[in-house]
């Protein structure tokens, strides 16, 4: 639940900051709840595809990449985004904010690494 609502923020912030560059004043509450909706289903699939056991990571990562675009433009055509924002900019959004989310996820992983780590030590100690 904290990665959905985490993503949900980052795509607020950026989303603000494209409407900043083409004119845009004001995020209505409906794109809020859009947002939430879209990453919920995001990282429903996502936990889904975590149960399949993927023989190269790069083809694993390529393959959520593959589905969250799919889902945002897929999204994006069923609340009608395309009316305010090209799908070329929406997809380039996507690819961003899943690369920031990559590497949140890479810096929590080496964070329980390390705590693992570190347990491991003092085990070996006593």
């Amino acid at each position: 639940m904290l990665n959905i609502m985490a993503t949900t923020g980052i795509t607020l912030v950026v989303l603000a900051g494209i409407a900043l560059c083409y004119g845009g004043t004001a995020i209505f509450i409906s794109t809020v709840f859009q947002a939430l909706l879209l990453n919920l289903a995001i990282y429903i699939g996502i936990y889904i595809m975590n149960h399949f056991e993927y023989r190269y990571p790069i083809l694993e990562t390529g393959l959520k990449l593959l589905y969250v675009i799919a889902t945002v433009l897929f999204t994006g055509w069923i609340f009608d985004w395309y009316a305010n924002l090209p799908v070329v900019v929406l997809a380039l959004m996507t690819v961003g904010i899943f690369g920031v989310c990559m590497c949140l996820d890479t810096l929590s992983l080496r964070d329980e690494v390390k705590a693992i780590n570190v347990l491991i030590e003092e085990k070996n100690k006593e």
